[in-house]
């Protein structure tokens, strides 16, 4: 019995491996933004105010910000409570449930992303998928320079890229 609980690990090592190594090669194809012929400067800017928009949402009312204050006035008040006492066990795991810190922050993203979102659709903008090889041409360039941001603009101002590679709309 015991050889074979030695053995297992070794076995499922290379599982979990590839597992991992499958799910990472899975990525989201790449989403940009356009509108046929805009100008660069119209796109720079539209861009520009529709990602201050998102930025600056008032995210004061979000159940993920209520969550985040609870949390913080638990802990707060658990800081000179002994580490032995039950009940400040109790709260420090509540508190770690209250924050899901991954799910919550991904809550709030989501709510500054889809106000930046809404300010692209009235601009009538819409969502296009880049191929490999532009996604492959992307990449070269370094976040926020003026070749990258070039690049975007050559594809998203482009009709036949824009219709070829557009995202269907999602209804709601």
């Amino acid at each position: 019995m015991r050889e074979i609980a030695v053995r297992r690990p070794t076995i499922l090592l290379p599982l979990v491996i590839a597992f991992i190594a499958t799910s990472a090669a899975k990525k989201s194809p790449e989403v940009s933004w356009g509108r046929a012929d805009v100008p660069f400067d119209v796109y720079r800017t539209d861009a520009i105010a529709c990602g201050r928009l998102g930025a600056n949402i008032d995210i004061e009312d979000q159940p993920a910000t209520a969550a985040f204050v609870a949390a913080e006035r638990l802990n707060d008040r658990n800081l000179n409570a002994p580490l032995t006492n039950a009940d400040t066990i109790r709260e420090q795991a509540l508190i770690r449930q209250l924050l899901s810190s991954e799910k919550r922050i991904a809550e709030l993203q989501n709510v500054h992303l889809s106000a930046t979102e809404q300010c692209l659709i009235r601009l009538d903008y819409r969502r296009f998928i880049l191929t490999k090889d532009q996604t492959r041409a992307l990449r070269r360039f370094q976040p926020g320079t003026a070749a990258r941001h070039a690049y975007l603009h050559s594809l998203a101002s482009d009709t036949a890229v824009l219709a070829s590679q557009a995202v269907p709309a999602i209804e709601r």
